[in-house]
C-alpha cells in the first residue's frame, strides 16, 4: 500500500511538472487588452470548466466521489491534459480517475466517453469549415477517424463477442483458450460500461458539451479581439493538440495554470486546514 501511495505521488509530481514547463506567465501581464478584460475571460473560463467539471460528474456518476475530492482530481488532470501536447496528458487523466476508482479500465472508460463526446460537438463544425472551402487540418482527420472508429467498435463489438465467446468454448481448450476468454470478458464490461452510461445519460452529456464548446467559442472570440471565424477555432483546436504554439492557445494556457493553481491551493489548504484541526482537537481530548 505505501509503496503504491509513493507511486501515485511521484507520477502526480512528474506530469505537473511537466505541464508546468510548458506555461509562460508572462503572456498574462504583456497583453493590454486582455490584461484588461482579465475578468471577464477568467468568467468564461471557469464556466467552460463548470459545465466540463458537471459533465464528468454524470459520466463518474456510480462511483459516489465526494464533490470536495472530485474537484482536486478535476483540477490537476485538466491542467496536465491541457498542457502537455499530443494529449499525452490524458494518460495523466485515466490514471488518476483509475486509481480513485480503483481500476484502471474506469480510468480509461471515463476518458473515453468525454473525448467521445467532445468529437461528436466538434466534427459537424470542422467538417463544415472544410465544406467552406479551408484546407483540411490534421485534427479534423484525427476526430473523425476517432469517431467513425468508435462507432465501427461499437456497432460490431456484440456479434464479434457473441462469435468469439462461442467458438472459444465449443472449439477452444486449454490455457490459452481460457486467457482468451478471460480478456474477452473484461472488454464485454468495458463495452456494456461504456453503452450503459452513454445510452442512460446521452441528452445530458450532448447538452452539455455543446454549451461547453459554445461558451469556449465566446472565449476564443474574446481573446481573438473579435476576429472569429470556424477555421480560427479548428486551428485552435489543431494547435492545442500538437502543441503548437500560438497566442489565443499560449494564454489559454496560462490562464488554465492560473486559475487551476488558485483552485487547487483553495482546496488543500481547506484539506489540510481540517486534518491540523481535527489533529489539534484529538490532541487536546487526550
Amino acid at each position: 500500500m505505501r509503496k503504491n501511495k509513493i507511486l501515485y505521488y511521484f507520477i502526480n509530481i512528474v506530469f505537473i511538472a511537466v505541464a508546468f514547463s510548458f506555461v509562460n506567465f508572462n503572456l498574462l501581464f504583456h497583453n493590454d487588452r486582455l490584461f484588461q478584460m482579465f475578468p471577464l475571460v477568467v468568467f468564461l473560463f471557469l464556466v467552460i470548466h463548470f459545465l466540463r467539471f458537471v459533465r464528468m460528474y454524470l459520466i463518474t456518476l456510480e462511483e459516489l466521489i465526494r464533490p470536495s475530492r472530485f474537484v482536486q482530481l478535476y483540477a490537476k488532470t485538466v491542467f496536465v491534459s491541457s498542457l502537455i501536447p499530443f494529449k499525452i496528458g490524458e494518460l495523466f487523466k485515466m490514471y488518476s480517475y483509475g486509481v480513485e476508482m480503483k481500476k484502471m479500465a474506469e480510468g480509461v472508460v471515463v476518458v473515453f466517453i468525454e473525448k467521445l463526446f467532445d468529437a461528436i460537438v466538434l466534427c459537424p463544425i470542422m467538417l463544415f469549415a472544410v465544406w467552406r472551402g479551408d484546407h483540411i487540418s490534421s485534427i479534423v482527420l484525427v476526430l473523425v477517424g476517432f469517431v467513425i472508429l468508435a462507432l465501427i467498435v461499437f456497432s460490431a463489438f456484440g456479434g464479434m463477442y457473441s462469435y468469439l465467446n462461442n467458438f472459444l468454448i465449443r472449439r477452444g481448450g486449454g490455457r490459452k483458450s481460457l486467457i482468451v476468454l478471460k480478456g474477452l470478458e473484461g472488454l464485454k464490461k468495458i463495452y456494456d460500461n461504456i453503452r450503459q452510461t452513454v445510452k442512460g445519460r446521452f441528452v445530458l452529456l450532448f447538452l452539455l458539451s455543446i454549451f461547453a464548446w459554445m461558451v469556449e467559442g465566446v472565449l476564443l472570440l474574446v481573446m481573438d479581439g473579435g476576429n472569429f471565424s470556424l477555421w480560427v477555432l479548428v486551428t485552435y483546436i489543431n494547435d492545442g493538440f500538437f502543441g503548437i504554439a500560438n497566442d489565443n492557445f499560449s494564454y489559454y494556457t496560462c490562464l488554465c495554470a492560473v486559475v487551476f493553481l488558485v483552485i487547487l491551493l483553495i482546496v488543500y489548504s481547506g484539506k489540510y486546514y481540517n486534518i491540523l484541526r481535527k489533529k489539534g482537537v484529538y490532541e487536546c481530548l487526550k
